[in-house]
């Protein structure tokens, strides 16, 4: 599911936490830009119709409550699975806070008592009935502020007929007797299920431990409930009897409404009720001895006894002040018994005399003042506390301030004065609270981002790599591995994403011959695409007039550069007079005269070509004297000019004019 998008709009970051029913991830809808939670249903509760009919029926009304101590339900959906989104909580599990910071102090107990409690009346008074209340249900953040959750999914599973055996023994432990009776879930049912999370936020324990759902169960239903003050001596009187009251094993002896709970507790801590007397509540008779006392019992007969012994143990039943011997003997027994009687009194005043003496030099306890030890190592305060004759109970807490080893608060503090051999409860540091470092390596660089922007790690170093195999922008690896116990707070975490193909920087080959060109390239990991190019007054001919992409742009290896080839200077048109003599009269043997005897005019024709002519008539003329003519010839590099002379119509010279060097 991890970078998978649900419904369109909520990005999968990271996993948070699973239970028999759900797995719950964190989120980021995308439209909203804010975090959430998104719970998604096991795939073995989806082909349950029922139970999707019930799911999405409880879950739409749970949506509709709105309370500060409630989380909040966004949205409900199914796409490849049935999903809810809810308010993303920064914290922890009630669960997780009891296991790492107990003992609780009364006040701070209360505190999250009274937020619960304000959070299940405001369920109760819309027609909700939790039934899976537990610390595992209910979150609390830095600030204490406690938020319940679960009330959707708690509501569909208690209507629909699914076991499992590893999630049911989490909600044994909440369990009423009339739910483990088979009985209906009610408003009662709730309130003795948060007796039973304030019991465990107060004392650190369960009062019905087991190893099996039935174990525990049964003592539900049969077993005195433990007094918390038993396990926790410092519990007001008054806030032992709410909880006496809420785990009443009769729902009609506990209180008729969560709120009448809230106002009991809201008071417990008043002066008044400082000497208030423990609450009796008449206690379950278990079931092996719960039969009717008023049954007729039989007796096995006394059997093979000898008649004469028989006889004499019927007479010393029947008179039991029987005794043997005369009367005098009587009477001698009972002046021994009041001699013997004298004597025991005479001892007994004696003794009380000496003890009136002595006995405030035995049983004087001398005060002393408990010695500040906050900060020491657990060893040093053991010390300290000895010399004081003063005796610690230790009780370890996870601490991102204070070193491992070292006490963290004391209780009573210190300077107050105490009896010798009292008890001091020291908190003894655990150290940073560590986690298991989530796995990064194929995802996206965007999707970790997102997923360990709150995540508190003191920095982050991303690392670039390239790489023919991972897609570009994918983690490659990180350090610390995923898995390993870390404190975010103490680490740097550094990740390794993949830039994509290894890349080449194209190298600068203009004017640069083909085969230097061509060597460049290769010396990168590149291939030329050789073609002609342009003219150039400035790039010699074969050299590189240009190159795509160009000198400096970063390419995959192997990648193919196009590159151009100069034709050099470009050669112009050259402007060549050529002369062409044609004489008179011409000396041929078909040469005419006049009759005068004078030479008859000659037809002359010029016909040339060039770059702007082809075949053009350059002159057609009759001439009676030799005359030169002049041909302005525009010739093309690389070409040639032609000419031809006609006289009288016959071919008499032919002609080229060549390109000059």
């Amino acid at each position: 599911m991890i970078g998978k998008r649900v419904g369109g709009r909520y990005q999968i970051l990271s996993r948070l936490g699973e239970g028999g029913m759900a797995i719950v991830y964190k989120a980021k809808d995308l439209i909203l830009e804010r975090f959430v939670a998104v719970k998604t249903l096991r795939p073995e509760l989806a082909g349950d119709e029922e139970f999707v009919r019930r799911f999405h029926r409880e879950a739409e009304s749970v949506a509709s409550l709105s309370h500060p101590n409630i989380v909040a339900i966004y949205d409900i959906g199914e796409e490849d699975c049935y999903y809810i989104v809810m308010e993303y909580i920064e914290g922890m599990t009630l669960k997780e806070f009891i296991k790492d910071y107990s003992p609780i102090s009364i006040d701070e107990s209360v505190y999250i008592m009274k937020q619960i409690l304000l959070a299940i009346t405001h369920a109760h008074q819309r027609g909700i009935v939790h039934r899976d209340i537990k610390p595992q249900n209910i979150l609390i953040n830095e600030t204490e502020r406690v938020k319940v959750t679960d009330f959707g999914i708690a509501l569909a599973v208690s209507g629909a007929t699914i076991t499992y055996t590893h999630s049911i023994m989490g909600s044994a432990h909440y369990l009423s007797p009339e739910q483990a009776r088979g009985g209906k879930a009610t408003i009662k049912s709730d309130i003795y299920a948060i007796g039973i999370v304030m019991f465990e936020l107060l004392t650190g324990k369960l009062p019905f431990p087991g190893t099996s759902p039935v174990s525990v169960a049964l003592k539900h239903l049969s077993s005195p409930m433990p007094y918390p003050r038993d396990f926790r001596s410092d519990i007001p009187q008054s806030i032992e009897n709410v909880m006496i009251r809420a785990l009443a094993k009769n729902p009609s002896d506990r209180y008729d409404q969560v709120m009448d709970m809230y106002n009991d507790l809201i008071t417990a801590l008043d002066p008044g009720r400082a000497n208030e007397q423990r609450l009796t509540l008449a206690q379950p008779v278990p079931e092996e001895e719960n039969e009717d006392l008023e049954k007729t019992i039989k007796m096995a007969p006394i059997k093979n006894q000898p008649k004469k012994n028989q006889e004499t143990a019927e007479k010393k039943v029947a008179d039991p002040t029987q005794t043997s011997g005369n009367g005098k003997k009587k009477k001698s027994k009972a002046k021994k018994w009041l001699t013997f009687s004298g004597i025991l009194i005479l001892l007994i005043a004696a003794g009380l005399a000496l003890g009136l003496t002595l006995l405030p030099k035995l049983f004087y306890v001398s005060n002393v003042r408990v010695p500040d030890v906050t900060g020491m190592t657990y060893q040093d305060a053991r010390k300290a506390l000895s010399n004081q004759k003063l005796k610690p109970i230790r009780t370890d807490r996870v601490s991102n301030s204070v070193a491992k080893g070292r006490i963290i608060s004391q209780n009573p503090d210190a300077g107050t004065e105490v009896k010798e051999n009292a008890q001091i409860s020291l908190v003894v540091s655990k150290g940073a609270k560590t986690v298991a470092l989530d796995n990064y390596v194929g995802y996206s660089r965007d999707t970790v981002t997102d997923a360990i922007k709150d995540a508190g790690y003191k920095d982050v170093v991303w690392h670039e790599e390239q790489s023919a195999s991972v897609p570009e922008d994918q983690i490659i690896r990180q350090n610390p591995a995923a898995g390993e116990k870390v404190v975010p707070s103490k680490t740097i975490l550094e990740l390794t994403y993949s830039t994509g193909n290894p890349q080449a920087t194209v190298p600068n080959l203009k004017g640069k011959t083909k085969s230097e060109a061509s060597k460049l390239l290769k010396n990168r990991g590149l291939t030329a695409d050789f073609s002609d190019g342009d003219y150039s007054d400035d790039i010699e001919k074969g050299s590189v007039l240009d190159q795509d992409p160009a000198a400096g742009s970063q390419v995959d290896k192997d990648s193919s550069v196009i590159v151009t080839l100069s034709k050099g200077k470009e050669a112009k048109p050259k402007e060549i007079d050529q002369p062409i003599k044609v004489v008179y009269p011409e000396t041929s043997d078909d040469s005419t005269s006049s009759d005068s005897g004078e030479s008859a005019p000659i037809h002359v024709q010029i016909y040339y070509t060039d770059a702007n002519h082809d075949n053009s008539v350059f002159t057609d003329e009759q001439i009676t004297e030799t005359k030169t003519y002049t041909i302005p010839f525009t010739i093309n590099p690389n070409e040639k000019g032609s000419y031809r002379v006609l006289i009288d119509g016959v071919e008499r010279k032919t002609g080229t004019v060549d390109y000059p060097d």
